[in-house]
C-alpha cells in the first residue's frame, strides 16, 4: 500500500514539474513577445514622426514650387518629392513586417 502512495506522489511531482516547466516556458515566450511588441510600437512611432516630417517638407516644397523657378529646379524638386515618397513606402513596408 505504501508503494502505491509513493507512486502516486512521484507521478504527481512529475506532473507538477512538467506544469511548472511549461509555465516558465510560456512566461519566457510572453516576455519575448512583449519586448517585440514594444520594439514594433517604437518603430511605428518613429515612422509616424518621419511621415509627418516628410509631409511637412512636401508641403513646403509645393509652396516653393508655386513661387516659380526654372524647369531644372522643378525637376529637382519633383525628384526630391519622389524620393521622400519612396522613403515613406519603405517605412510602411517595414511596419508591415
Amino acid at each position: 500500500m505504501t508503494n502505491r502512495y509513493e507512486e502516486l506522489i512521484n507521478a504527481f511531482e512529475e506532473k507538477l514539474r512538467t506544469l511548472i516547466s511549461r509555465y516558465q516556458s510560456s512566461q519566457e515566450q510572453i516576455d519575448q513577445l512583449t519586448a517585440n511588441l514594444m520594439r514594433k510600437q517604437d518603430d511605428l512611432m518613429h515612422a509616424h514622426q518621419e511621415i509627418l516630417e516628410l509631409r511637412k517638407r512636401n508641403e513646403h516644397l509645393r509652396i516653393a514650387k508655386g513661387f516659380g523657378g526654372s524647369e531644372i529646379e522643378r525637376t529637382q524638386t519633383k525628384n526630391k518629392i519622389n524620393k521622400m515618397v519612396r522613403e515613406i513606402d519603405k517605412c510602411i513596408a517595414l511596419l508591415d513586417e
